[in-house]
């Protein structure tokens, strides 16, 4: 299989090598002058964001996409950043599972072939970024004004696409900070939560602004008019910035902080230098986020698989097993589902919420994530042998065990496995109880948005250290 693999990747070259790319820095740059490209390329998403498409029809419907999942692919509806970085995010999974599956036989640790992977996750990017605006043409999620708009969509879409790949590739090359698929999660997330906490602009039906601090000024104004219904309307909203979503937001995102920052130490020993030993640091929050992004994105297409069952087969004619499944009603203010249906647990925080939907919710997030984070992990090269991989390659071994990769993964193995487990159960719990809670930006984002933040902290800490020692930087191989 991998040599069948490695095959392909030949095949392919020809094409690969006329994927763009950004050369890196001829010298290390400045940590002034790395802000400026990040900066820049943040200007430029925001601008893409903000910038609706040529040929689009005013009557297009709401986008066939969750909120959540939306934001935290940094999709922004009828713009240039329709797609956001779902391409690129789509593409650096299935190459990821590829690889350790053997399935492409790549090293990366050798630059030649670190630049092929580079290549093909490019044009994996370009072809899922053409397809998918295909797809959202022809499948009436974006309406053009004509069959020439329609074109003309899909070409400002796949130029956007581009333009967010070199863009990812400009920052990761050394002439930005960190990732810039994770600064442009980051953007767009934070931008939505600074709208739910400021926004002064009132949405029409609504006599209240938009934003929950303008909101709470407005209520605390007629409640001393002696209106103080309000005051009560903005305590608690359904999809809609409230006074508990504001303190659920800090409250959960010091708490996402506090487990970000604990870990599990693993002594071990250097080989060639007897008597010293140190630890290897195993974050408690081992899987990190892509688990429940696979739960969200599993729970979205459920529900919208039985959106399409109740609209095609049971919105005229009822039937009680097809009820079962799929019941909701239609209003001027969305698609309400029945509480009495499937379909009603599989949607992302109804309007009619209940105690049932409450537990159903966490309990469905909590074991998916749980699942997801153990198939992870044995694909993302995490698990018990890929660690004593690493650690015995590192010239370690651990005191009081053989240094054999078969002995020491039996030994971090119930390190591993419990993690594992803990991690996804925390981070499925913590997003169904942000959603609930109506935590700004949506508790899988709340999650990305305080790991990405940690992530930067420390990388601004690593290149200000190196910029006082230089020798250090050599030492470590980072130039």
């Amino acid at each position: 299989m991998a040599s069948g693999g490695r095959r392909f990747i030949d095949a392919v070259e020809p094409i690969l090598r006329l994927m763009p790319t950004v050369p890196k820095p001829k010298e290390a740059l400045s940590m002034g002058s790395r802000l400026f490209w990040t900066f820049l390329s943040i200007t430029v998403y925001l601008l893409m964001s903000i910038t609706p498409l040529y040929g689009l029809s005013p009557t297009t419907p709401s986008f066939f996409m969750s909120p959540a999942i939306a934001s935290i692919l940094g999709i922004t509806f009828g713009t240039l950043a329709q797609l956001g970085i779902t391409p690129i995010v789509v593409a650096g999974i299935i190459l990821e599972i590829l690889v350790f599956s053997d399935m492409i036989n790549v090293d990366l640790e050798d630059p030649e072939d670190q630049a092929k992977f580079n290549a093909l996750l490019k044009l994996l990017a370009i072809v899922f970024g053409l397809l998918e605006s295909i797809a959202l043409v022809t499948s009436g999620q974006l309406i053009p004004i004509n069959a020439l708009g329609g074109a003309l969509i899909i070409i400002q879409l796949l130029v956007a696409t581009l333009i967010i790949i070199l863009m990812d590739d400009l920052i990761s090359k050394g002439w930005g900070l960190g990732s810039g698929i994770s600064l442009f999660i980051l953007v767009t997330i934070v931008k939505q939560m600074f709208s739910m906490t400021f926004s002064p602009f009132i949405l029409p039906g609504s006599t209240i602004p938009y934003g929950a601090i303008p909101a709470l000024a407005t209520a605390i104004y007629y409640a001393i008019a002696g209106k103080l219904s309000y005051l009560m309307t903005i305590l608690y909203q359904v999809n809609f910035p409230s006074l508990t979503g504001l303190i659920a937001t800090i409250a959960l995102a010091l708490i996402v902080l506090y487990l970000e920052l604990m870990e599990v130490s693993i002594p071990v020993a250097l080989v060639q230098y007897r008597g010293y030993r140190y630890s290897v640091p195993l974050k408690l929050m081992y899987v990190s986020v892509l688990p429940i992004i696979f739960t969200a994105y599993t729970v979205y297409l459920i529900g919208e698989g039985l959106t399409l069952i109740w609209s095609a087969y049971n919105k005229v004619n009822a039937n009680p097993f097809l009820n079962w499944l799929a019941c909701a009603h239609s209003t001027t203010v969305g698609l309400i589902p029945c509480p009495n249906s499937l379909l009603y647990y599989f949607t992302v925080v109804p309007r009619n919420i209940d105690a049932a939907y409450i537990v159903v919710h966490i309990v469905m997030y909590a074991v998916l994530s749980v699942v997801f984070a153990m198939v992870w992990v044995n694909l993302a090269g995490l698990s018990a042998e890929d660690q004593a991989k690493y650690i015995i390659q590192g010239g370690m071994q651990i005191p009081g065990f053989r240094p054999s990769t078969r002995v020491i993964a039996r030994f971090l193995d119930r390190y591993v496995r419990m993690l594992t487990i803990i991690s996804g159960l925390i981070v499925g719990v913590i997003a169904a109880l942000g959603d609930i809670a109506g935590v700004f930006g949506g508790g899988i984002g709340l999650i990305l948005v305080v790991e990405i933040i940690i992530q930067y902290y420390s990388l601004a800490m690593q290149e200000q250290l190196f910029e006082i020692y230089p020798g250090l930087k050599r030492l470590l191989g980072k130039e």
